[in-house]
């Protein structure tokens, strides 16, 4: 295959973990979802209660098994989640255990309530991160609000105030449930009830993080039937049996995971490769554009005429261009992690080998960029998001493994790397897609490449959403901006100058 074609990666696990916790916790021991993305059934979840005793005293376990699968352009990706907990009959959370499967690897994090912190580790291509929380009594799983609906349900007009975990970004958010008002609602086929409309919305440290928010629909029993996200044109679950939940995907469902996330635009941009500077109008809905995209040498972000409205300048910055920074960066941006395993024996064999008898910084990321962009030779879209160590052995994937393989080769040849999320300009797809590219620290400054378009001087269609080290124990956070924008924003060219 060719190289990837522009905007065809997106961050695939932040659609499982955004389905996750809208299974309900019911009093029964079993319940499944049907899970839909723009009216196709890509997926199931279960969740299974059963009770349990540890040291003379009753408890439960609780397990969410989910699993999904969907189109990526001509590809299909194929990804599984399990989140377990034990917990009191009251449901105070004693114990967390998180699986991930969206490679060959399994990625794990896992811990327990002591001295009211939560203890997490996270474990995976042989590195493990740990952090400890705060964990009060009063704090519960991510399916915190099921888990209270059905327990005690909600009347019209009332309001509930809950604490929960959320596996995204491995921290305690404050949840609110508002029930609104009866809704006919027509459940799987053509079956119709009257289901009361909950919105449910989040807080962390006080700031309002919509790209949790959730809609459900739950019975006079408190039981959660539907639940609704507006994730790429809208994540619907549905409360099914087994059969159904177990039943085959739309083959040929109109779902694409990266059709679905392009932002369309009206006015192409000639020659993307060489464009150099480019003024973009930015529109939000119901956000603000000057708190999402950050403003760095590359780019720069300033107010419009109306809140929800932002103009963004972009141009290309090479390691001479603009202030210089620190002499020295954190060590994050150095070490290893679960995802850039810089440390793996392959990761430093391909690093050295990329690198020959080179010295200087900026020409050992130069050289470990296009042998990325050489090597990797089978572009495809199957899987969701590999480690370093996994990249460095198949030599396949898409700019996610592009990504992590570049920044593990430069942190093993002693260059700080880090990721950047965002969007690149895809004229075959009419539009900016989401992607994944990389940023070397070299000459005191942060300096953009991209192995998927084996470009070292990135050029003014790149837009930066966020950047991570992807260290601790919460990496997939990152990816958290795309999911504000998604369905929400338009892009239109301003100026190419």
């Amino acid at each position: 295959m060719g190289r990837i074609s522009r905007g065809a990666c997106f961050g695939t696990l932040v659609l499982a973990f955004l389905a996750f916790g809208l299974a309900s916790a019911a009093p029964t021991s079993e319940s499944w979802d049907a899970v839909y993305l723009s009216g196709s059934k890509v997926g199931h979840i279960r969740t299974f209660i059963e009770p349990l005793k540890e040291r003379g005293r009753d408890l439960l376990r609780v397990r969410v098994q989910m699993e999904l699968k969907f189109k990526r352009l001509k590809d299909t990706v194929a990804m599984s989640m399990e989140y377990g907990t034990i917990e009191t009959l009251e449901g105070e959370v004693l114990r967390l255990d998180i699986r991930t499967l969206a490679s060959g690897q399994e990625m794990r994090t896992h811990g327990d309530v002591i001295d009211q912190k939560m203890k997490l580790e996270l474990t995976g291509a042989g590195q493990n991160q740990v952090e400890a929380i705060p964990w009060a009594a009063d704090v519960r799983g991510p399916y915190a609000a099921e888990q209270s609906l059905s327990r005690q349900p909600i009347k019209a007009g009332e309001s509930r105030a809950l604490k929960m975990f959320m596996p995204d970004l491995n921290r305690v958010c404050d949840v609110t449930l508002k029930a609104k008002d009866m809704e006919e609602i027509i459940l799987g086929g053509a079956t119709k009830r009257q289901l009361l409309r909950i919105e449910q919305t989040t807080e962390l440290d006080g700031k309002a993080r919509p790209e949790f928010d959730v809609t459900l629909w739950a019975d006079s029993g408190g039981q959660v039937l539907k639940s609704k996200t507006d994730t790429l044109g809208g994540m619907v679950t549905y409360r099914t049996t087994k059969e159904g939940a177990l039943a085959k995907n739309d083959p040929n469902g109109k779902f694409d995971q990266i059709g679905n996330s392009v932002v369309k635009v009206t006015r192409k941009i000639p020659n993307p490769n060489a464009t150099r500077d480019v003024r973009y109008k930015i529109t939000l809905k119901n956000e603000e554009p000057g708190k999402i995209f950050p403003n760095d040498r590359r780019q720069t972000v300033s107010q419009g005429s109306s809140p929800n409205e932002a103009f963004l300048d972009v141009k290309t910055a090479g390691p001479d261009i603009g202030q210089a920074g620190p002499e020295t960066v954190d060590d994050a941006f150095l070490r290893p992690n679960a995802m850039i395993t810089s440390a793996d024996v392959q990761v430093v064999a391909l690093a050295r080998k990329a690198v020959g008898n080179r010295v200087d910084p900026w020409e050992k990321a130069k050289a470990i960029q296009h042998w990325v962009a050489a090597n990797l030779q089978d572009k495809n879209f199957e899987v969701g998001f590999a480690p370093a160590s996994e990249v460095a052995r198949n030599l396949a994937g898409d700019c996610t493994e592009h990504g992590v393989l570049v920044a593990a080769m430069c942190r093993a040849v002693g260059v700080p790397s880090r990721i950047v999320v965002g969007l690149v300009y895809a004229e075959p797809l009419g539009g900016f897609g989401f992607h994944l590219w990389n940023e070397a620290y070299v000459n005191r400054r942060w300096v953009a490449i991209d192995a998927a378009f084996d470009e070292n001087d990135v050029d003014a269609v790149h837009i930066k959403l966020a950047e991570s080290s992807l260290d601790g124990v919460s990496p997939f956070e990152t990816f958290l901006p795309i999911v504000r924008v998604l369905g929400k924003m338009s892009i239109q060219t301003v100026e190419i100058r």
